[in-house]
């Protein structure tokens, strides 16, 4: 049960932002009608309610409002024209952010741990968002709504809804792990931060890729779309030590293969294996999509700035036959896969990353939805490493619509070495995909 103890809103502060508007690149429009994530980090607190309550949420307050200025495009919204015109993102003085601070019963220790976790209870930790518009004017769409959740002497949650088409994990981590500095040393930190990079005029756009991007889109019906937990679906976390890892590599034997590769490889066939075993039917022919992203502020020519805020990431689909994934080692052939993509795609880049691009839409129009399995997370972001003065994050999950097949992939909140798959199934595929994905991997570790 949660219960709310405060509703505000947290803008930049007055007069220190001038209104921005910001178009949307052919990177960002394939986000505009995606789900909103929301992205939950628990944190361990033994805080008391007053602590929590006097100190806490005015230091949140105000950090917030400080990191706004920086990272002012959160504060705005996501306009729709009514002319049908592209989208943009708009900031005008006084925009703000929905910030809910609440007070939660249930167990902490329970909701951010890695076994099996009844997902309806997540539900409530992160703030739904709605779209806004007048009878003639245009459609606004929130980018951003955050939640903190106290729970009694244990710790805290916080939670963010982000519409996907303002940034991709890049820039929205940037933003997280600065809020989260300033928090924890100050107002002073502020000046030593990294500032984000908003000049899109670095995404060159030579066979307009923006215009056919949304051609294609902006057909599609724009609706918020509202997370719906399911009774019958858990969560789970698994870790992959350093030694599980190499101890799959191995079975692969191949150079191309990096440590990316082989989990998502692996999770990948162990997903397919966990449909097949609990009942789920398709063809040994039948085919079977992997799908993941890749940055591409590095990969540009010329680079775009790391701190570039904004979606700037490509996708990248793989594609194999079910009987491939189910038999024994299968997972070296999604590995190998998967591994192959990342070559290619790294060579395309270097000969120019919008080769392919306008294939890419027809190429997602012919994929069996139902028979896709996506990958979210960037290992290398160290997402527990965002300290808001409470210490590392204990945990973090991930939202996700039900129809989607899909797992997280993070570095471990305990060292650098090791990993975390976190994943989303109904309770009798989740036992089956247990079983078989800590069997394979002592299995292979006594090899």
């Amino acid at each position: 049960m949660v219960n709310v103890l405060e509703h505000c809103r947290i803008a930049p502060p007055p007069g220190s932002v001038d209104d921005c508007s910001l178009p949307l690149t052919f990177f960002d429009i394939p986000w505009i009608n995606f789900p909103f994530l929301k992205l939950l980090f628990f944190y361990e607190s033994a805080h008391s309610k007053a602590y929590f309550v006097e100190t806490i949420i005015p230091r949140l307050k105000h950090s917030l409002s400080l990191t706004l200025k920086l990272f002012f495009p959160l504060s705005g919204n996501l306009i729709f024209p009514t002319d049908g015109s592209t989208p943009e993102i708009r900031y005008m003085d006084g925009d703000s952010v929905s910030l809910v601070f609440a007070e939660c019963s249930s167990d902490f220790d329970h909701l951010s741990g890695n076994h099996q976790r009844h997902d309806t209870v997540f539900h409530s930790l992160a703030v739904q968002i709605s779209s806004t518009s007048t009878k003639f004017g245009p459609l606004l769409v929130p980018i951003l709504a955050i939640q903190v959740t106290k729970f009694p002497n244990s710790g805290i949650c916080i939670g963010f809804t982000l519409h996907h088409a303002a940034g991709d994990a890049n820039a929205f981590f940037r933003f997280v792990r600065s809020w989260a500095s300033i928090n924890k040393m100050g107002g002073e930190t502020e000046l030593r931060i990294e500032l984000p990079f908003y000049d899109r005029t670095v995404v060159r756009d030579p066979i307009g890729l923006r215009s056919a991007y949304w051609n294609h889109y902006g057909k599609m019906k724009n609706e918020v779309y509202h997370y719906q937990p399911s009774t019958d679906y858990v969560r789970a976390g698994f870790i992959l030590r350093r030694a599980d890892v190499q101890g799959l590599k191995r079975r692969v034997m191949s150079e191309q293969v990096s440590t990316f590769a082989v989990i998502c490889g692996y999770t990948w066939s162990c997903i397919i294996k966990a449909q097949v075993t609990s009942g789920e039917h398709f063809g040994d022919n039948e085919l079977q999509h992997f799908g993941f992203t890749a940055d591409c502020r590095a990969l540009s020519d010329p680079p775009i700035p790391a701190a570039y805020f904004g979606n700037c990431t490509m996708g990248v689909v793989v594609t194999t036959k079910s009987k491939h994934l189910i038999q024994e080692d299968g997972f070296t052939v999604a590995a190998k896969l998967i591994g192959e993509a990342i070559q290619e795609r790294i060579r395309k880049n270097k000969e120019g990353i919008l080769k392919g691009m306008q294939k890419w839409l027809q190429d997602l129009k012919s994929l069996n939805r139902t028979r896709m399995v996506t990958v979210a997370g960037f290992p290398r972001l160290n997402v527990y490493n965002m300290d808001f003065g409470l210490g590392r994050a204990k945990k973090r999950e991930q939202l996700i619509r039900e129809s989607v097949n899909f797992f997280t992939l993070n570095g471990s909140k305990d060292n650098d070495e090791d990993f975390e798959v976190g994943l989303r199934l109904p309770k009798a595929k989740m036992d089956v995909f247990l079983e078989i994905f800590t069997n394979g991997l002592k299995a292979r570790s006594s090899l």
